[in-house]
């Protein structure tokens, strides 16, 4: 657990995240073998594998992902994996998946074997192996349920953390982070020649009336930061909302919080404080 600086939030950073990958793309109406680790189609064998792909910030990200094998080896495999010849068992094939972010997975040729009589085989000679990927650029693309925090790379040059425990979803207008009592809207708007200064106050027409001590606005180098928060009722429903705006030239990223526990106001003031704009250089 890493304590944010901002509002001493604990978020998570570290430890390892099951993904499974699926059957291999194009596959129908398969015959499985082996407590369901081996596969075969008419013209087709495949062995189940793990990739265990390291991230940064000391974070393992582990694939379950089929390997195409020889049908031969692929039945010698099915025939051994509950007895004792399974600790043995070493495949060599060719890659049957393609996993954002990166290209030419493929049909990539890669080999596993079984490190521990309990787990499955594991890759030992994979494309992916042997370099430590960025988390954020990786985990980014993955529209799951994380157990982590990442920054959640954003359209245009924005970020934002995608606190962990959030499902993100595709809007038309931007992106929503969604969990249990959580939930954060964020949208990117652009509008040529427009200060930050005229960006907040059209951003502010017909906001609610708040006190002065449920709302801020602070200027962080060439931007503005602002936010207002309230508590609204609904048929009896409670819940608060933390609408937060980071404006700059040309740009604003608007966030808006909803929580059921007035306890994760710190929360929203960390999801919005945590917002980076990365400017790209030409060299």
């Amino acid at each position: 657990m890493t304590a944010c600086a901002c509002c001493g939030t604990e978020t998570d950073d570290s430890g390892a995240i099951d993904l499974d990958l699926g059957l291999p793309p194009g596959v129908r109406s398969p015959s499985f073998l082996a407590g369901g680790n081996v596969l075969l189609t008419d013209d087709a064998a495949f062995a189940r594998c793990v990739l265990p792909v390291e991230l940064t910030g000391d974070l393992e990200l582990w694939f379950g992902a089929w390997m195409r094998v020889d049908p031969g080896d692929a039945r010698h495999a099915a025939d051994s994996w509950d007895g004792p010849g399974y600790a043995s068992l070493r495949f060599t094939g060719t890659f049957a998946h393609d996993i954002k972010p990166w290209d030419g997975l493929r049909g990539a040729e890669v080999v596993a074997e079984v490190r521990e009589p309990d787990d499955l085989p594991e890759y030992v000679e994979h494309p992916l192996l042997g370099t430590t990927w960025d988390r954020d650029e990786v985990l980014s693309g993955y529209l799951v349920e994380l157990p982590v925090s990442i920054r959640q790379k954003l359209p245009g040059q924005w970020s934002i953390e995608r606190t962990a425990g959030l499902t993100p979803h595709v809007l038309d207008e931007g992106l929503r982070f969604a969990g249990p009592g959580r939930a954060v809207f964020v949208d990117v708007r652009r509008a040529i020649g427009t200060s930050a200064e005229k960006f907040l106050e059209l951003a502010l027409e017909g906001a609610p009336d708040v006190p002065e001590e449920q709302q801020f606005l602070v200027r962080d180098g060439v931007e503005l930061r602002h936010a207002l928060w309230l508590t609204a009722s609904s048929e009896g429903v409670t819940r608060h909302e933390f609408h937060g705006h980071v404006a700059r030239f040309g740009e604003m990223l608007v966030v808006t919080c909803v929580y059921d526990d007035p306890a994760d106001h710190a929360w929203a003031r960390h999801v919005l404080n945590s917002a980076r704009f990365r400017r790209v250089t030409r060299s």
